[in-house]
Formats: C-alpha cells, sequence, structure tokens
C-alpha cells in the first residue's frame, strides 16, 4: 500500500450536498469579487487617464471609476445601441462597451472595429454566456445569472493584469438572502439582499471566496443556457411584433432577461410587482444623465425587463404574457 500525503480534512459532520460540474472558467484568467473589482483592476493595469461609459449604465460602474480617480465622461447609444457617431478616443483614453441583457453582441463587434481591441473594455455583466469579446479585456458579473454572494471574472492579455493575491473571506455574510429565497418568499429577503448589494459596493479589490468558486461549480450551465434560450424565443415570438427594440435571438446567447419596450399599451412594471412579478429597473440613476424622450431615457421609463431564466417553464411564461394584457 502506497503512502499518500495529504491533510485533506476526513470524517466529521456532513456538509451541504451541492452537486460538481465544469464552471467553464478557463474563459477569466482573473477570479475577482466582484465585476466592480475586476473593471479596476484592468482600469488600473493599463493606467487609464480618461475612461468613456455609457451614459445607459449603472452607478456601480460609475463608481469604479471614481474610486480610482480617473476621469469620464459619458455617451450615448442609439436605439441599435451603437456609440455616438462623434466620438473619438485620445491618447491614454479608453471606452467601456457593454452587451446589454446580453442580446447586443452585434454592437459591441461593430464597436470593436471602430476603435480597436487596445482600447476598448467589454462590459459582460448581463452577458454570462458570451465569450471573450477579443477586447483589452472583458468581464463577467456571475451572481447576476446565478445564486451567488458575489464574484466577478476578467479576462484580459494585458500584461500588467494579475490574479489579486488575497482571496474574499466575507461571502459566508452574504448568503443570507440566497438561504431565505429557498425557505421563505422573495419580499421577505429583499431586505436582506439590498444590503447584500451595499456590502459588495464596499468590498476592496480581491480574488473570489472559495465558497463562490465552489458554488459556481454546483450550477448545470448546459441546462441554463438552454432554458434561457428557450424561454427568451418563447416571449420573443410572441411579444417580438409589439417590441420597439430589433433584437437579434439566433445565436445561443441565453440572455439575462427579455427587454421589451413596448410599442403599444401594456401592464406596468408596478402593476406586474403587485401580481408578484418582480422586474429589475435598468437604471434609474441614467436619467440624470439623459435627455427626456431620449432613447435611453425610454428605455428606463417604460422598459419592461421580463423574467427567462432557468427557473422557469413555459407554463410560467404563458402567466407572464397573460399578466402582461396584450390585446
Amino acid at each position: 500500500m502506497r503512502e499518500i500525503k495529504s491533510d485533506k480534512p476526513m470524517g466529521g459532520y456532513q456538509g451541504l450536498e451541492l452537486p460538481f460540474f465544469e464552471a467553464n472558467l478557463d474563459k477569466a484568467n482573473v477570479k475577482t469579487n466582484s465585476a466592480r473589482s475586476a473593471l479596476k483592476i484592468i482600469l488600473k493595469a493599463v493606467g487609464a487617464l480618461k475612461v468613456w461609459l455609457p451614459a445607459y449604465t449603472c452607478d456601480a460602474v460609475v463608481d469604479a471609476v471614481y474610486d480610482l480617480g480617473i476621469e469620464l465622461e459619458y455617451y450615448r447609444v442609439s436605439s441599435t445601441f451603437d456609440i455616438d457617431s462623434y466620438l473619438r478616443l485620445g491618447k491614454g483614453e479608453y471606452i467601456l462597451v457593454v452587451d446589454y441583457f446580453g442580446l447586443t453582441g452585434d454592437a459591441v463587434s461593430r464597436s470593436l472595429d471602430r476603435f480597436g481591441q487596445a482600447n476598448t473594455i467589454v462590459d459582460c455583466s448581463q452577458a454570462y454566456f458570451s465569450g471573450y469579446a477579443g477586447a483589452l479585456a472583458t468581464f463577467w458579473s456571475p451572481r447576476k445569472f446565478f445564486g451567488l454572494p458575489d464574484g466577478g471574472l476578467l479576462y484580459s492579455d494585458a500584461p500588467h493584469v494579475k490574479q489579486p493575491e488575497g482571496r474574499d473571506t466575507t461571502s459566508e455574510t452574504r448568503l443570507g438572502h440566497l438561504i431565505s429565497r429557498l425557505t421563505n418568499s422573495p419580499e421577505v429577503a429583499y431586505h436582506q439582499y439590498q444590503e447584500a448589494e451595499l456590502r459588495i459596493a464596499e468590498l476592496p479589490v480581491q480574488g473570489m471566496s472559495h465558497l463562490t468558486e465552489r458554488l459556481l461549480h454546483s450550477v448545470n450551465y448546459e441546462v441554463a443556457r438552454a432554458a434561457r434560450n428557450r424561454n427568451v424565443r418563447y416571449l420573443h415570438d410572441r411579444l417580438g411584433k409589439h417590441n420597439q427594440l430589433k433584437l437579434d435571438l439566433d445565436a445561443d446567447k441565453a440572455p439575462l432577461c427579455y427587454p421589451l419596450l413596448p410599442n403599444i399599451k401594456t401592464t406596468s412594471r408596478s402593476e406586474l410587482i403587485n401580481h408578484r412579478v418582480f422586474l429589475p429597473s435598468y437604471w434609474p440613476e441614467v436619467l440624470t444623465r439623459v435627455e427626456e424622450e431620449s432613447f435611453e431615457w425610454n428605455l428606463v421609463t417604460n422598459g419592461l425587463f421580463l423574467p427567462c431564466d432557468q427557473r422557469y417553464t413555459e407554463e410560467d411564461m404563458d402567466r407572464l404574457l397573460s399578466l402582461l394584457a396584450i390585446q
């Protein structure tokens, strides 16, 4: 019998029984405690003097740039999510391009052709199943797609981009809303979710926690991908003619949600919430950056971001369609 040297613990009490799947984490060469940390790592590594951000983005991205003391300026997007034609990048300037909802990869590709790989950072926070975009850097936020307490992924060939030395050790303190979602209603846990989000905003740049990485390995990604694609196509087949957004659903994109900008009267977001259909709002803070009646203003004010993820079936989609009350 051969001798095996190991300090692996054996025996004792049982832990949670979690399945183990390949997590496809190879698309990232840096694993962080948040997408915000991933963005900070790349901006610091390249010594950015100025960053162009879309006006249609969340304050978390804006705050990450401000935290580094980097100058920023906003650009506008069209109804096809293409960037203002006037924009030109100067020396030491970079542009952040967003794959919105996981459905605007074509616009990202056009931006890469226009601004070049060396100056473009792609935000795939809403596009977990999108691959590396061929940019200076691409980052993802898996907790927007799966039940995770935190976590971010980053891929870049930039030579100064390194994995943070220390891992986050506080993930366990942000599990409350995830556990409560299993045992209670989402309404009960919502305040815990908000508190967890605030705590993530305060985290220093660190590596991904052992807990979050293990949880990522408990997700059946192929099942999640197939369910999202099935549900989004089901919705689009019935809502596409009522949607001002022209969406390309031919590819296997597995999006974050189905974004509906209705061209007819339909049930409001607040009415849907009254029926326990909880829709996110992307993003009220944008209204301070854009003019009334602009495309971004219309999307914030009138957009309905319908759930289509792996938790739901065709029956759930039919309930959602019924609640929208489109004639």
